[in-house]
Order: structure tokens, then C-alpha cells, then sequence
């Protein structure tokens, strides 16, 4: 099973993950520490688009990717519109969304690769960051998934990408569910839950109820509809992480919607 570790550079924490680094993959989530941003988005705010200063984003993300020795020129970007496409990117892409939110690849939430030193980034402060990897076709994909793209299952849209696009088997295909809010912070209400139980079966396990109402596990349910495309489930790992319970993190919820965003990185190292 694949494991995330805590790293510290200087003031900079950041997980990684060790195993896909022996094969040549990086793939790490930042933290809310080692950067430059005053509140309420202190201090490693990489969202361009929450209102911070794009100066100052633009030199957290370079503080970033120098920590994981990657170079923000060939950084690669989508607008995260909570749907389910995937774009497929190559070394034309590189750049795009790095410096601006508007040169960001539109209406995607996902992208895959097979292009060695282009780096795939996505922000988060409480969706759900997947990574990809298929280390027989040495091809990666970042999934971003919210409560909407959990519901058109952006998991899916993933595994059939990569099928179509370079030819992976399923079972060759490894997944870390990073990072995320978890069933201990998603409170959901009535008609959410409706539609959560119209659009998955089982859905026992992956909604709970307790005095306070009903709790959403969105790392399962992108879990079972991985499990669903074919992948074994010795290839699938999750995080134990709560973004909404972890003060290392930025929270959307918790935080009342004005906060900074965490970054996911994922590249084939040169």
C-alpha cells in the first residue's frame, strides 16, 4: 500500500510520496506552512483565484516546487469546474495556469500524461486530490474531485483516459487518494443525501448518520467507483487526512469559504 510522509524543507511542510519517488515519480500535497501569505490565507496559499495577492502566489509556488526541485515554467494547470472531464497534456501545455488562473486549461478537473518534466498541479481545501500512476505505460493523471465531481465520477472519467489515451490495463494503474475533508466533516443535508443514494448503491457504506445528521464519505466513494473501472484494490490507498479537522491545512468549510488552497503535484521526473 502506498504511504504519504510528512517532509520538511526550512518552514516548508509538505507530504510526498516516498515509493513513487524510487521510480522515478513526484507526487506530494502541500501544506498550509512556508510561505508569504497574511490572513486569511497564511501562509503557502497556490490558489491564484481566492483573492490573494498573485505576486505572492506565484512566489509560494515557486518556494514549492523548488522544495520538490521542479520549476514553475513547466507547471500545467486546469480551472477545477467540479465536472469530470480530463484533458490529456503534453510538453505544448507546459505553462498554462502556472502565472495566471485564465491561461488555465477551461472546463477541466483532471489531466494525464506520458510527458516526462511537465508537472501537473491542482488546488484543493477540502475536495478530494487523486493521483495516478501506471508504471507500465510510465503514464500519471491528477484527479480533482469534489462532492460534484465525486457525482459524475471523475474516478471513472480517469480510468477510461488513461485506457483510451495510452492503453492501460486497470490493474496496472496505482491510486493515493490524498488528502481531503472526511466522513468525520462532511455533513451533508436531506436532499444531498437523496441524490448521493439515487446515484450509488451500498450506500450504507459510504453515508453515515449520527445525532448531528447526515456525514458523506467521499473517500470511499471514489474508492468503489475505482474498484467498479478495475482497479485492484491493493493499488488503491486513501489518506487518513482531514483537511476540515488538520490545522496544517487550509479548510473551506471550516474556515467559512475565505481561505487560501493547498497544492497537489504530480511529474514524471526528467
Amino acid at each position: 500500500m502506498l504511504t504519504a510522509e510528512w517532509q520538511k524543507k526550512d518552514d516548508l511542510l509538505y507530504l510526498n510520496i516516498p515509493v513513487w519517488e524510487e521510480e522515478g515519480v513526484c507526487a506530494a500535497f502541500s501544506s498550509r506552512y512556508g510561505g508569504q501569505s497574511t490572513a486569511p490565507y497564511y501562509s503557502l496559499n497556490l490558489g491564484l483565484h481566492v483573492g490573494d495577492q498573485a505576486e505572492t502566489v506565484i512566489s509560494n509556488r515557486q518556494r514549492f516546487l523548488h522544495a520538490l526541485q521542479l520549476d514553475l515554467d513547466n507547471v500545467v494547470c486546469c480551472q477545477q469546474v467540479h465536472g469530470n472531464q480530463v484533458a490529456v497534456v503534453d510538453d505544448r501545455d507546459r505553462g498554462l495556469g502556472a502565472y495566471t488562473f485564465s491561461s488555465a486549461l477551461a472546463d477541466y478537473d483532471a489531466m494525464i500524461t506520458q510527458s516526462p518534466g511537465l508537472v501537473l498541479m491542482s488546488f484543493y481545501a477540502d475536495c478530494i486530490p487523486m493521483f495516478f500512476f501506471d508504471p507500465r505505460q510510465r503514464v500519471i493523471g491528477l484527479a480533482h474531485a469534489g462532492w460534484k465531481g465525486t457525482m459524475s465520477r471523475i474516478a471513472a472519467a480517469m480510468v477510461l483516459s488513461l485506457k483510451s489515451e495510452f492503453g492501460t490495463d486497470p490493474a496496472d494503474i496505482q491510486v493515493f487518494i490524498g488528502p481531503g475533508i472526511d466522513k468525520c466533516c462532511f455533513q451533508i443535508k436531506e436532499d444531498l443525501k437523496a441524490k448521493v443514494q439515487r446515484e450509488f448503491t451500498a450506500v450504507h457504506d459510504i453515508i453515515k448518520k449520527d445525532e448531528r445528521g447526515y456525514f458523506w464519505d467521499l473517500k470511499a466513494t471514489n474508492r468503489k467507483i475505482l474498484l467498479d473501472e478495475g482497479i485492484l484494490p491493493r493499488h488503491i490507498s486513501s489518506s487518513k487526512l482531514c483537511t476540515g479537522c488538520e490545522a496544517r491545512f487550509f479548510s473551506y468549510r471550516r474556515e467559512g469559504g475565505i481561505t487560501g488552497r493547498m497544492g497537489a503535484v504530480l511529474a514524471l521526473r526528467d
